[in-house]
């Protein structure tokens, strides 16, 4: 057999080209034929798959958005909240701190007579001397030592006296101006005469100082 195609192929050569290109053309044909179809079949599934990943991971992150949304606010609104406790925390402290400061304040003021008559006595009475009689002395110093005390009883409760002198500017917070003064050596606004002591319990004013103010 080997033979007789040998001898066709020799005398007839261009038959036998023409088969072989025949045959090579129906195949290279049937091949991308093959191929194309191969192709638009394969090409919807491929195209679904990565649609549904992509639609999975914008889903994903989509998710992912709206938790870290809800995580800041919950963060935010925890701060607030935190904020919030701490101010009232600082606020309830101080009241309680005022409350306990500020309680024995009408029975400060209450004492402030006993301690205008202890200070006028003083002002208004000689010191000892050697012509006063001992029964005086000893009156005299009883008065001194129940002053001292009852400052000293102040000073335990943050009751003290307001700094208060003549020549100094007047002013509201601290005095009261009880009368105007015409002439005195200060300059106009200027503390020329003192009426009564003043007192602070704390930081706050007990009683403002009674003072003569100076107006030319």
């Amino acid at each position: 057999m080997l033979s007789i195609l040998n001898t066709s192929t020799s005398q007839f050569p261009q038959v036998a080209l023409s088969l072989s290109m025949g045959s090579l053309k129906r195949t290279f044909t049937n091949t991308t034929q093959n191929f194309g179809s191969n192709k638009d079949e394969s090409d919807p599934n491929e195209e679904g798959e990565n649609k549904t990943e992509k639609d999975e991971k914008t889903i994903l992150e989509e998710k992912v958005a709206e938790l870290t949304k809800e995580l800041t606010e919950s963060k935010s609104s925890l701060l607030r909240s935190v904020a919030e406790t701490q101010n009232q925390s600082k606020r309830l402290r101080k009241e309680i701190s005022n409350t306990r400061s500020f309680a024995i304040t009408s029975f400060s003021k209450s004492l402030l007579e006993i301690a205008d008559n202890l200070d006028r006595a003083l002002k208004n009475s000689p010191k000892p001397s050697e012509k006063l009689s001992e029964e005086y002395k000893s009156l005299h110093e009883g008065v001194v030592l129940t002053d001292k005390i009852l400052h000293k009883v102040f000073a335990k409760f943050g009751v003290v006296p307001i700094n208060c002198k003549e020549g100094d500017k007047f002013d509201y917070t601290l005095h009261n101006a009880v009368l105007t003064i015409a002439q005195s050596q200060f300059n106009d606004g200027e503390i020329g005469l003192i009426t009564q002591r003043g007192w602070k319990i704390k930081e706050r004013v007990l009683r403002a100082s009674g003072v003569g103010v100076v107006k030319k």
